[in-house]
């Protein structure tokens, strides 16, 4: 990889003893001279473990970030890691690469030393692997500008230049220069990927098109589904799949003016409508029956599409689109029957969960998965390589000056590279220059084991991405007399997504405010339970007409007599106070249950208060800004709370205690302050603490007579609350989702997801009433009008 076996001076006392091949003994010994000299010793030494470091973080990621996974999004924390390791490397590595030339390259006078080579190698395949970092972004509402392409522009081109103008030989020169040249092909790659989506009209302009289609299909007045059985509903429906791009005629002042003629629209836009049809057809059964998701998967592509818009600040979507979304996801969640059943809440939340996949992988993806398509495939996965491969021949054949099978035989010559590592491995443990050259040739093998990893990866992911199946379908239903190898292939590889994906399993972060750990990275993650996601379905479908307004939870106190003396308990301004009010008593609640209880199955009502009460918390603690209170009052809520909570428990009990003992402190804090501090609860005078332990007794003792009647009442409670913090349309709380998705989303994106679509909304607070001026200037018209009619009326 890279070594020749030119002749150089070297000292004796840089020579070690090894059972090596003559062949290659010139080259061990040029190799192991570096760590022979004292002087260079530190330098080299930290050369290797930094390199060993490094790509164990990256052999790790390749191998094992994403076995039972197909997402193109890598975790943030290890991009955080990765991009401030890559953003140093180049630097500290040019620097180690000038120290290992020292005098040992002045001394050979035309070529670098085999330690310096080993380095400039490691830059190299880095260089390669810094795609695993840096997001596809072909978002045209997302422009970042071209700093970052302008610094990897940069770092190539300063490749270049040690490859060509450090070495001398032509053996080394067409080993190095080909591994520049692939590096420069990537780049090349990578920024055809970026500009071509941001330019184009299905990808980085999608946003602005939808919203021109989405309104002139609405002036078109295309009402025939709104008198359609629900059955039939979705057969006519025309949110946009694929192709939409080719009914742009010109740009306007308004938006893109399109041609929506009914034959071009049928003949160029793959719709909802067309792959329900298709489904439902007898002739294409065999597809569709055993692949039911293939059909959920393209409405959920259809709304991802809509939602970009939200995203991207551009006009609201009107009522009349909200009610017909609202109607359609409804309807094909319960059917034409319209019933709530857990299979329902399932079905919805896979749609979200598939909708918010596509936009974390459009927004974060480091693959290019949004391009994902067979024709795609083929060209960047066949052509583009037989491309760089004839300019790699190229250089061989430049370097090496036409004798290019002398170069080769020098380059391969006894398969060196793996006699070099089978000489080292012997004699590992008999020199300390041996380990250490032992390392550097491991590291070049990891480096290089993890890039071809990467490139084979890269096509895995692509091909079992949601993208490619939504493309592959969008092919089938535009010509639908594929042949039965395409519809094969989409079958397999449709299944093959599915069972690695994970399809509805959706997990989230706990918190609670009796444990000990407070580290967002340290706290537990549990899956939502399939009767949290009935109940939340549930909820949902009766608020969908609004004959049950959201509320902080008085609306499932209201509809349970028994338990209006709770309500004291939601009657706050102040969306967080109610959270962790009820977080502290559920979590009280739930303390002796867990400990009475170990070897008894939980009620499913209990799994659900108890999951969603803690998950509340969470986003309480580190993501305000995803609730509709005021950003920095929901940050002085919590921390109130936890300065009260200190205060109660002590500081000792408060940082280390087990909850037993803060369960203890907390209870006998309720019983020491419940009959002096009642009033003062009822005034509003009492702090969250004092509330939440004091609510938290009364539910213990309400839990003796039945505890499965309280379970109930707090899962419904916080069903309510989960659902009523969902609906946001402040741009704070829009980026806050739009950062969570580099997160893979949280819990409440998804239903935050599904109020934008079908325009669910909370009251206003009862504190703050603003009137908008559209309103004032109705309401003012309205008087104007009814002063004018009565002054007829008396003439």
């Amino acid at each position: 990889m890279g070594y020749s076996y030119h002749k150089s001076t070297i000292s004796s006392s840089a020579l070690i003893t090894l059972t090596c091949p003559n062949t290659i003994d010139l080259f061990l010994r040029n190799l192991t001279s570096s760590y022979a000299d004292k002087s260079n010793e530190s330098s080299v030494v930290t050369t290797s473990i930094f390199m060993f470091v490094l790509v164990a973080v990256f052999f790790n990621l390749n191998l094992f970030s994403r076995v039972s996974n197909t997402s193109a999004v890598l975790k943030p924390t290890a991009r955080y890691f990765l991009s401030a390791a890559i953003s140093l490397f180049l630097p500290i590595m040019s620097y180690l690469l000038s120290e290992a030339k020292g005098d040992a390259g002045e001394s050979q006078g035309k070529d670098l030393p085999v330690q310096a080579r080993f380095i400039l190698m490691w830059m190299l395949f880095v260089e390669l692997l810094r795609k695993k970092v840096e997001a596809v972004l072909v978002s045209g509402g997302m422009q970042r500008g071209y700093s970052g392409i302008i610094t990897h522009a940069t770092a190539v081109a300063w490749l270049g230049y040690l490859v060509f103008f450090n070495l001398k030989v032509a053996d080394q020169v067409a080993v190095f220069g080909t591994l520049w040249l692939i590096c420069a092909a990537k780049f090349v790659q990578r920024v055809a990927f970026t500009e071509i989506g941001r330019r184009s009209l299905a990808y980085g302009k999608n946003a602005r098109l939808l919203s021109s289609y989405m309104a002139q299909l609405q002036l078109q007045a295309r009402r025939g589904q709104q008198d359609a059985a629900p059955s039939e509903r979705l057969k006519m429906c025309e949110y946009a799949v694929m192709g939409e791009e080719k009914l742009v005629l010109e740009p306007g002042p308004h938006g893109y003016v399109l041609d929506l003629n009914r034959d071009t629209v049928d003949h160029n836009v793959i719709t909802v409508g067309k792959i329900w049809q298709l489904a439902e057809s007898h002739s294409h059964e065999v597809l569709f029956t055993p692949n039911p998701r293939l059909k959920r998967l393209c409405l959920s592509f259809a709304l991802f599409k809509l939602l970009r818009r939200r995203f991207e600040h551009l006009p609201l979507t009107t009522k009349e689109e909200t009610d017909l979304c609202r109607d359609l996801i409804f309807e094909y969640i319960c059917g034409d029957k319209g019933i709530v059943s857990d299979q329902s809440g399932v079905a919805l939340f896979q749609l979200l969960k598939d909708e918010i996949s596509f936009m974390c992988e459009y927004h974060h993806s480091v693959y290019p998965v949004v391009l994902a398509s067979p024709r795609f495939l083929v060209v960047n996965y066949l052509v583009f390589p037989l491309v760089v491969a004839v300019f790699c021949f190229m250089t061989l054949a430049i370097s090496a000056k036409g004798h290019m099978m002398s170069a080769l035989s020098r380059i391969m010559v006894h398969n060196g590279i793996f006699t070099v590592a089978e000489c080292l491995w012997k004699n590992v443990l008999r020199s300390q220059a041996a380990f250490f050259s032992a390392i550097s040739i491991s590291i070049s093998y990891l480096l290089f084991i993890a890039f071809i990893y990467e490139e084979v990866e890269e096509f895995l992911v692509l091909v079992l991405s949601n993208w490619f199946v939504v493309s592959m379908l969008s092919s089938y239903t535009a010509k639908p007399r594929q042949s039965p190898a395409y519809s094969g292939t989409l079958h397999c590889i449709s299944w093959v997504n599915e069972k690695l994906s994970f399809a509805g399993f959706i997990t989230f972060k706990q918190l609670s405010v009796l444990s000990v750990s407070w580290l967002p990275m340290m706290l537990p993650t549990v899956s939502l339970p399939k009767q949290a996601k009935s109940l939340i379905m549930e909820r949902l479908f009766s608020s969908a007409g609004s004959p049950a307004p959201l509320s902080n939870g008085q609306y499932v106190l209201d509809c349970r007599p028994q338990e209006r003396d709770l309500s004291w308990f939601c009657e706050s301004d102040s969306i967080a106070e109610v959270i962790l009010t009820w977080h502290i008593a559920t979590s009280l609640l739930e303390m002796p249950c867990r400990q009475g209880q170990e070897e008894m199955p939980w009620d499913d009502h209990k799994v659900v208060a108890a999951r969603l009460s803690k998950y509340c918390a969470y986003l309480v603690a580190f993501h305000p800004e995803l609730l509709p209170d005021d950003l920095e009052g929901t940050k002085h809520a919590y921390k109130v709370m936890k300065k009260d909570l200190k205060d109660t428990l002590g500081c000792w009990d408060y940082y280390f205690a087990p909850e037993r003992d803060r369960y203890d402190k907390m209870m006998a804090e309720a019983a020491r302050s419940e009959n002096e501090a009642w009033p003062d609860c009822q005034q509003g005078k009492m702090n969250v603490v004092q509330k939440g332990a004091i609510l938290g007794k009364m539910l213990i003792e309400e839990s003796k007579a039945g505890e499965r009647s309280i379970w109930e009442l707090l899962a419904h409670l916080w069903v309510e609350l989960i659902v009523y913090v969902a609906p946001s349309s402040r741009e704070e709380q829009v980026k806050g989702h739009e950062e969570a998705l580099g997160q893979g989303g949280e819990l409440i994106t998804l239903l935050w997801t599904l109020a934008t679509h079908t325009g669910l909304t909370r009251p206003p607070p009862k504190s703050i009433v603003i009137q908008h001026v559209e309103d004032v200037e109705e309401m003012l018209r309205q008087r104007v009008e009814k002063k004018f009619y009565e002054t007829r009326s008396h003439e």
